[in-house]
């Protein structure tokens, strides 16, 4: 670590803080904890950072002996995974994610909802064993009040494998979610029940009863959504 983006102290909080506190880490890290490994799901983990910048980043993790970059077996480019000592600090992340549930403003900036990073988190939250281990399902979302070129995605389900693509998908659509931005991350994040939300109609479903019914089983919440501190 260079002097001038040291904090110049031999106490090992502040000689780990200037590896995991520059803008972003935490965040890059989180995401490769989740299962992302490739350059661009990590960009929808992060999709208000630039790409030089993430490539930065993910330089200086390299650098730091917490993440390991692999040329691809297939195709071109490299993925991205964590070593040993990155997944020492998934506890950490996770417990920090708690308290930011547990303590920090509850009601959402208009900033801070971002439909791109809300349908990267639910397509890989989805409970997948309560689908045909053979066969393809295909859920449209369609989120109010999100960027037009954002508005609608498509999660598919093939053989139990998660797609989310935000151009029609050209397969017949089994069910049909609308909502808000602010009324699905709500839900998402465990301040909103989903019983709540159908009753009051800030969400709605339409088609396959089957998934209509089970819907609550197989869309799995934010991890941290069992820590929201009074859910309505």
């Amino acid at each position: 670590m260079s002097k001038s983006q040291s904090y110049g102290q031999f106490c090992p909080v502040a000689r780990a803080a200037e590896i995991v506190s520059s803008r972003w880490t935490l965040i890059i890290l989180r995401e490769l904890l989740a299962g992302s490994t490739k350059f661009n799901e990590l960009r929808y983990g992060v999709p208000q950072m630039s790409p030089s910048l993430l490539s930065k980043r993910l330089s200086e993790m390299e650098e730091a002996g917490i993440v390991e970059k692999k040329i691809a077996t297939k195709g071109r480019g490299f993925h991205y995974f964590v070593t040993d000592s990155g997944k020492e600090l998934g506890p950490i992340i996770f417990t920090l994610g708690m308290w930011g549930q547990k303590y920090v403003l509850s009601e959402f900036s208009k900033h801070e909802l971002d439909p791109t990073l809300l349908m990267w988190d639910i397509q890989r939250r989805l409970q997948t064993t309560l689908f045909p281990e053979k066969g393809r399902f295909v859920a449209e979302f369609q989120i109010k009040g999100a960027p037009a070129e954002r508005k609608s995605w498509w999660v598919i389900i093939h053989d139990r494998n998660v797609e989310l693509c935000l151009r029609h998908p050209g397969y017949e659509i089994n069910l049909f979610i609308e909502s808000n931005l602010r009324s699905l991350t709500n839900i998402w994040m465990g301040v909103c029940s989903i019983d709540t939300a159908k009753k009051e109609k800030s969400i709605s479903l339409h088609g396959n009863e089957k998934y209509i019914k089970n819907f609550s089983k197989w869309f799995l919440l934010s991890p941290f959504a069992e820590y929201y501190p009074a859910k309505i």
